[in-house]
């Protein structure tokens, strides 16, 4: 514990000075009881006494904008109270979705990088922590880390923590894209089962099949109130919008399939105190955290593997973020113009890139 100070010496908080018999010194001391910095010289030169009390209260003053903690710790920790104070009309505000992934991605950077300085970090620790990604089998996860972490870096250099960001132009890991193409049985089997199952499952296997209908990303179906159900279809906002950017609403309009596939996620009986703002929110009417929309996946993908190996027929496990692919290469398949419109991009590069996964490409001859 550190106490107040016996005589007030308009130095900042934690920052105390000593006047010896040859050396003067000063420095900031952490919560902990530990110096994060302590500067030297010698007693009798004015000039540099001078000098050191500026640079001590210069880097006092950014350990507080850290947190106070100091080291790379307090430099996330800063960063994301940076993020979090921005007006929502900042052009540099993430959204409130990225945030709350790079705030998990900060634990993993802390873990292996909260015992060092800013000054300390290069490139060598940063492909370092590439490679060990690559070996725990993280290769794309390491990727997403180091790019926020590069990102952190350069906030380091706009506040005068450090000179130059030391992860400039590191190079990611090389990683292969999985072009997971769910098939027609694999939709039916989890929504069969989750018919079978009931309660939370069933309202995973009609999410599944809604974000497959109307081509969603699955933070836009987990988010989705009733409030954006109208008489002409589902209004759908972006999951993902940057500031200055924003994107009209979409309008799924109404097909029997989607029309039922909604009404069965309404009636579902939930738990007599529970809300009813979420469509496919859980047994208590919340919206699912990831972590518990993960677990009745699991048990759901479980129970259509065992379900399917009873039929013999083919079954892999997939996700929300396979069904918006799905949706798009059936539509593209189809012959559907509307795809762009659907998907809200506002151009057809992405929807090539990411989500066409046609398995077969059907063309006319030359006349």
């Amino acid at each position: 514990m550190i106490k107040r100070r016996d005589v007030p010496d308009g130095l900042p908080y934690r920052l105390y000075e000593r006047f010896g018999v040859n050396k003067y010194s000063i420095g900031y001391k952490l919560e902990s009881g530990k110096w994060a910095f302590r500067l030297q010289c010698p007693v009798h030169n004015q000039a540099e006494i001078a000098k050191l009390k500026r640079e001590a209260i210069q880097q006092a003053a950014q350990l507080a904008f850290n947190g106070g903690q100091g080291g790379v710790i307090g430099l996330i920790d800063g960063w994301v109270e940076w993020q979090e104070k921005l007006p929502v009309s900042d052009l540099n505000k993430r959204a409130d979705s990225t945030l709350k992934e790079n705030k998990r991605e900060a634990e993993n950077l802390k873990k292996s990088f909260g015992h060092l300085e800013p000054h300390q970090i290069t490139m060598v620790l940063g492909y370092e922590y590439l490679d060990a990604c690559v070996s725990n089998n993280r290769a794309a996860k390491g990727n997403k880390e180091i790019a926020l972490f590069q990102v952190i870096l350069e906030f380091a250099v706009r506040k005068g923590v450090i000179d130059t960001n030391p992860l400039r132009g590191i190079r990611k890991n090389k990683t292969v894209s999985l072009q997971r193409y769910v098939t027609d049985e694999e939709i039916e089997i989890a929504y069969q089962v989750g018919k079978e199952k009931g309660g939370s499952r069933l309202i995973v296997a009609l999410a599944l099949r809604t974000a497959w209908l109307c081509v969603r990303r699955s933070v836009e179906v987990r988010a989705i109130t009733r409030d954006a159900i109208t008489d002409a279809g589902i209004m759908w906002k972006a999951g993902k919008v940057k500031i200055g950017k924003e994107k009209p609403p979409v309008l799924i309009e109404w097909t029997p399939e989607l029309r039922d596939t909604i009404q069965q996620a309404i009636n579902i009986k939930r738990n007599h105190v529970a809300g009813s703002m979420y469509i496919f929110g859980n047994m208590r009417g919340q919206r699912y955290t990831k972590g518990g929309w993960k677990s009745i996946l699991d048990d759901l993908m479980q129970d259509c593997v065992t379900e399917a190996e009873k039929l013999s027929i083919e079954f892999k496990p997939f996700s929300l973020q396979d069904c918006r692919p799905k949706g798009v290469s059936d539509k593209l398949d189809r012959g559907h113009t509307d795809v762009q419109s659907a998907t809200g991009h506002t151009t057809d590069r992405m929807i090539g890139q990411l989500y066409d996964r046609r398995q077969i490409k059907k063309a006319t001859p030359v006349k």
